[in-house]
């Protein structure tokens, strides 16, 4: 392990003790000094460049990133032609009967904001099995090829448990469960390729740990195998998958696992679906969708013997929630197993959509809003849409949670957005596009200031996964984990931090580029 000086830093603490310093002594992966370089030690100038605790995003999928850096990307297109060209494209280069695996459209960006026609993928490919996962996750459009490939036929196929089917071609929610079992199997060898890929691209956005937000077993496996390997690169904080009862019941027998690059204590569930899908539950029926009020995705049964469970083996549980109705359902489930002020840091996942009586009750049971900035600037031009104007202050409510003393840990849901920690800093200061619009930022009375927004993807991130006594500030005997910058995104125009340069990611002492061979 090297032992090192980093000195002329600007070097930003998040340490109340001295929120400013120059120069930073690492030895076996810790700091061991501040402001007094020690003369042994080899030395490296970082000329002035800004050093803040490493990145942590508190909302990551680190198979699903790696395994759609490799399926036909529909992120950010605009129309349906544009869409058939890209899979024409693609059958031309597969034989018959190969699946065609896509990810990131979203009908909100076409011109007429409708879901496609059932025939649209018939007419593609005929012969090939499509399925397309949707940007937020939470539905995908398949065609008749995939649907037959499930063994069943459109009409028998189950919608009684949290899913439903729009224009026999978009699976919403639990909808997309019937093609599970006929995807192309995932082997170790490629779920560890697609972590690895994705794990290295994180590093290169500063990013030095991610809590990643949903591992089943193999998930699980693969990343152990890397680390043994000393193949893994990051630190990761796990989230178990609540479908596996086999997997839970193993953990919770056995108890956290603490690794120096892997820790497992948590458990991820998912309440509700998604605002782009019309997937989230909502009190109120959607203002475009007027007898849809969205999915509760578990029975009350099956959730609170999972809160349970958790509660009684010490672990955090985490649920994706989104509508305010999904919200609702969850602080009630938790509030019934933790029953007064705690730590155990159960957290709320998105928690996007949330009313004002709810604050308190984060509040009452220290209940962690997990959250993701840029959700709120992706969705932005088509929620008074979705929702009508009245609702649109329940949305992101990142400054209101702060006003009432709650920790928010700062994610990106990366593959959903781009996992960029600048963007997401970008997007909790100004609630705007990256063309700076709207002008007053969306909702600006959510806006938060830099030191929180650089909070929410450091020490409150770490505090997130109960790692703030050695991640998340610059303090003597913390991780050397540090992300180091060209500008100083405290203090530069907003605008300028969408330009802002990585230097450097350093985690465990050890460097992702060449600071002299560190």
């Amino acid at each position: 392990m090297h032992s090192f000086n980093l000195i002329n830093g600007n070097i930003i603490t998040l340490n109340n003790s001295f929120p400013v310093a120059n120069s930073l002594s690492i030895e076996k992966g810790k700091i061991i000094s501040i402001n007094q370089p020690i003369s042994k030690f080899k030395t490296f100038d970082i000329k002035g460049a800004t050093l803040i605790p490493g990145f942590i995003d508190a909302h990551f999928h680190l198979k699903n990133y790696g395994k759609r850096l490799q399926q036909v990307d529909l992120k950010g297109i605009k129309s349906l032609n544009k869409i058939r060209k890209i899979l024409l494209k693609k059958t031309s280069q597969i034989n018959d009967g190969e699946w065609i695996l896509g990810f990131g459209w979203d009908q909100n960006l076409w011109i007429d904001m409708q879901f496609p026609p059932k025939d649209f993928l018939n007419n593609i490919a005929p012969n090939n099995p499509v399925y397309l996962t949707r940007i937020d996750g939470h539905s995908s459009w398949v065609n008749d090829a995939a649907i037959k490939m499930t063994g069943q036929s459109l009409e028998k196929l189950d919608m009684t448990k949290g899913g439903k089917i729009i224009n026999e071609c978009i699976m919403v929610d639990n909808a997309m469960n019937h093609f599970r079992d006929c995807l192309p199997k995932e082997s170790t060898a490629q779920i560890k390729k697609w972590i690895l890929s994705a794990a290295n691209n994180a590093k290169k956005m500063g990013i030095t740990g991610v809590h990643d937000a949903w591992q089943d077993r193999k998930t699980v496996n693969a990343i152990k195998d890397l680390i043994k390997e000393n193949k893994f690169p990051i630190r990761c904080y796990g989230m178990l998958a609540s479908n596996d009862d086999d997997l839970l019941s193993e953990y919770f027998d056995n108890g956290h696992y603490n690794d120096e690059y892997l820790t497992i204590r948590s458990v991820k569930a998912f309440i509700d679906g998604a605002l782009g899908s019309r997937g989230a539950a909502l009190h109120e029926p959607y203002a475009d969708d007027a007898n849809n009020c969205g999915l509760i995705l578990i029975s009350n049964e099956k959730f609170l013997w999972l809160a349970q469970k958790c509660f009684d083996n010490n672990f955090q549980l985490n649920t994706h929630a989104i509508g305010d109705r999904g919200n609702h359902y969850v602080l009630n489930h938790y509030g019934s197993v933790l029953n007064q002020k705690n730590n155990r840091r159960w957290r709320i996942e998105h928690a996007q959509m949330v009313a004002d009586q709810d604050i308190l009750q984060f509040k009452e049971y220290n209940i962690l809003p997990s959250m993701q900035p840029s959700h709120c600037t992706s969705d932005m031009s088509w929620l008074p849409d979705r929702i009508g104007n009245d609702r649109l202050k329940l949305i992101s409510r990142w400054q209101t949670f702060i006003d009432a003393g709650l920790i928010i840990p700062g994610g990106s849901d990366c593959p959903i957005e781009t996992g960029n920690p600048l963007f997401e800093f970008y997007a909790a200061i100004t609630r705007q596009n990256h063309k700076g619009l709207p002008k007053r930022g969306f909702q600006s009375q959510e806006k938060v200031n830099s030191i929180n927004a650089l909070k929410m993807f450091t020490s409150w991130a770490a505090y997130g996964g109960f790692d703030e006594k050695k991640r998340g500030k610059i303090d003597i005997g913390y991780d050397a984990d540090f992300t180091i910058l060209d500008n100083n995104i405290l203090s530069v125009k907003s605008k300028d931090i969408l330009t802002t340069n990585i230097l450097y990611t350093i985690i465990n002492g050890y460097i992702n580029d060449d600071i002299n061979n560190i």
